[in-house]
């Protein structure tokens, strides 16, 4: 078990799932097994978000201060938007459950999660480069046959554990999946990106960082639900902006 960082007269003012978070990043270690969908469960995944509310205010409180002393903030694709019903629910429900089960999938190191993710990775990759000029009835035929395939995977290979060396390695993996969370946002600036936008991202990946803590102890539905919050809670903070 990892100790807890917070002091004892501190850590009544804590959440306990805030200091099992900052005890798991001191130093990552894969879980035996996953919570599953649990009432507690839930009601710790909501402390996340309220850590995650948190750390993005004080990041929002950053960034209007850089904006006051004259710091120019490159424009993100999402300020361009039109945020119609049809680009809120693929900002808030679609994106989510797609980055999740891309990025974040695999990093329980089972078996048939990492089989599941490959099949979906190649079957993505191969209708992005073939199929999607294709009828909306194949591509809709191709995309079940994917499911289908991965879904049989994560069947067969249910209950067995974690590969030997990705448990031993398990933090590198971890803190990838952060970084690559992050880095991918950076598609968000198109070719107005460098490396001064780097700092930009440290919203993604300080998310990225709680959402695969609550992968691996929780399950992946509890971060792809954490993803959504996350994302609903930025877009109403662009849309009371624009509203401005």
């Amino acid at each position: 078990m990892h100790g807890q960082v917070t002091s004892p007269g501190l850590a009544r003012f804590v959440p306990g799932e805030w200091r099992a978070f900052a005890s798991f990043l001191a130093g990552p270690e894969l879980p035996e097994r996953m919570t599953g969908i649990r009432f507690a469960a839930l009601g710790r995944t909501l402390q996340l978000f309220g850590l995650d509310l948190l750390l993005m205010a004080l990041l929002v409180g950053i960034a209007e201060l850089a904006l006051l002393l004259g710091f120019r903030i490159p424009e993100n694709a999402v300020d361009k938007l039109a945020l119609n019903p049809q680009n809120l629910a693929i900002i808030v429900l679609f994106a989510p459950i797609l980055e999740e089960l891309v990025v974040r999938s695999w990093v329980s190191g089972r078996p048939g999660h990492v089989a599941a993710w490959a099949t979906l990775l190649i079957g993505f990759a191969v209708l992005a480069v073939s199929g999607m000029q294709a009828h909306p009835i194949l591509l809709l035929g191709d995309l079940l046959i994917v499911a289908v395939v991965a879904s049989g995977l994560l069947f067969w290979l249910r209950g067995r554990p974690p590969f030997a060396f990705f448990k031993r390695h398990f933090a590198w993996f971890y803190f990838a999946s952060a970084l690559i969370f992050a880095g991918a946002h950076l598609l968000n600036y198109g070719q107005g990106w460098s490396l001064s936008t780097l700092p930009l991202l440290l919203p993604q990946l300080l998310a990225g960082l709680i959402f695969g803590y609550t992968r691996v102890t929780k399950g992946i539905w509890s971060d792809m639900l954490l993803h959504m919050m996350h994302n609903g809670l930025l877009i109403s903070l662009v849309v009371l902006q624009k509203g401005m």
